[in-house]
């Protein structure tokens, strides 16, 4: 039985189409004309996922500097700490103080399995880590850096390196902008998980660059302005008096009607 079969059972009718699962945390987007039913409806999911213990709904959109959201507790467990198991690697994340998103997590291999042995890279905008570590724990890259400004992220990515037991990650607290001065020219591969204005780092990240190197540029677009984002790839190598090659273009993620969160992978010559 799915959740709309049982809220159908108790007069409801519809249901939240879809959740995020972190751990045993269930955070769910209920429709204003279900909202005077949200208790039940956290109720009847517990009672379908006997692995989730805590049921939160979304009580805001993301925003801030640290991209997160409100959070309201509707059934179980008032507890915002779990354990979430991904690509073979465990993370501790605090869903009200850490931007985590669970649905990235194929994306992120996907980066993995690009990273060739003795590899430099860099993962902007880091959070707990799960891109570091999972890059550490599946490949041979030489070293990762992590760079994330949020100090509650980083401290839970200095307990997910431990947890894993990776040793090759380098974790800096603080803003992109100035950290990725320390390591230009010396990248082998720079990921930029901030699709909604990651387009403003990317000078940072051709910078980082070693000769040959490879950036993995994340944007939101509807489909018919990818040529846009390539013209402001272009551009921005122009600027450092640099061409920039697109090697790969990716749908990632539905982001809205018509619009999807993209990749943009391109190396500079």
């Amino acid at each position: 039985m799915n959740l709309k079969q049982a809220l159908e059972k108790k007069g409801i009718k519809g249901a939240p189409k879809s959740f995020d699962q972190v751990g045993c945390i269930a955070i769910i987007e209920i429709p204003e004309e279900l909202k005077r039913h949200e208790k039940v409806i956290g109720n009847t999911f517990l009672e379908l996922h006997k692995n989730i213990k805590t049921v939160f709904k979304k009580a805001s959109p993301r925003s801030g500097q640290y991209r997160l959201r409100k959070l309201k507790l509707i059934a179980g467990a008032n507890k915002s700490i779990t354990e979430h198991k991904e690509s073979g690697c465990r993370f501790l994340v605090n869903v009200r103080t850490c931007y985590f998103s669970p649905r990235e997590g194929t994306e992120r291999m996907r980066i993995a399995e690009k990273v060739r042995k003795g590899e430099r890279v860099m993962i902007f905008f880091a959070g707990m880590g799960p891109s570091p570590i999972i890059i550490s724990k599946k490949t041979k890259a030489s070293d990762v850096i992590g760079i994330e400004i949020n100090p509650a992220c980083v401290r839970y990515f200095r307990r997910n390196i431990a947890l894993n037991k990776t040793h090759n990650i380098k974790v800096i607290q603080g803003d992109v902008k100035k950290e990725a001065k320390k390591y230009y020219g010396s990248c082998d591969r720079v990921a930029m998980p901030l699709p909604e204005t990651g387009y403003k780092y990317l000078s940072h990240a051709i910078r980082c660059l070693k000769p040959k190197g490879i950036v993995h540029f994340y944007f939101i677009s509807h489909e018919n302005e990818i040529n846009k984002w390539k013209k402001i790839v272009r551009r921005e190598a122009s600027k450092l008096k640099k061409k920039a090659k697109i090697k790969e273009k990716k749908k990632i993620l539905p982001y809205g009607p018509g619009i999807y969160k993209w990749r943009i992978d391109f190396t500079v010559f």
